[in-house]
């Protein structure tokens, strides 16, 4: 009988996992497609931007006025793209390497790509899933379990050979 129980509690856990990660998918998918909305109304100021251009050198050779509100208009949405883009990466539990830009663990020091110290290591958010194993190398200076493409370690940033 404590097996069923046993069984059964370790279905419920299995089946709170899933419905917690296929929650955080739905809501990257939401941010992605609301990044994609801004894009694209980047991409129609920018238009904008050369009709008036276009226009106004037709008529008069003259801008300035006119080209700094739709400027402004993309500076605006462009910042709209990275708070979404934060909230992704919270979500996923990552950062940004300050050097190359690349995605990271929030609790790791320095970049598995280049190797650069990220000076203040950010705490992840708690995760109530295990993550799925993969392959791994073992650090030969502090012996921190990375992921087997990293080039540095996030630990100590000895470069893995």
């Amino acid at each position: 009988m404590a097996f069923l129980e046993n069984l059964g509690r370790k279905v419920g856990e299995a089946a709170q996992a899933v419905s917690k990660k296929s929650g955080e998918l739905v809501e990257i998918a939401k941010l992605n497609v609301n990044i994609n909305s801004e894009e694209d109304k980047i991409q129609k100021l920018f238009n904008e931007i050369g009709k008036v251009i276009y226009e106004k050198y037709a008529t008069t050779g003259e801008v300035e006025n006119e080209v700094k509100e739709l400027c402004e208009s993309i500076t605006e949405h462009e910042n709209n793209i990275k708070a979404l883009k934060e909230k992704i990466m919270q979500i996923k539990g990552t950062k940004q390497c300050i050097n190359c830009g690349a995605e990271m663990e929030r609790d790791q020091l320095y970049c598995s790509k280049c190797g650069t110290k990220n000076e203040v290591a950010q705490a992840a958010p708690a995760a109530d899933t295990p993550a799925a194993e993969a392959k791994t190398v073992v650090c030969p200076s502090c012996n921190t379990q990375l992921p087997a493409e990293a080039s540095f370690c996030t630990n100590c940033g000895t470069k893995i050979e």
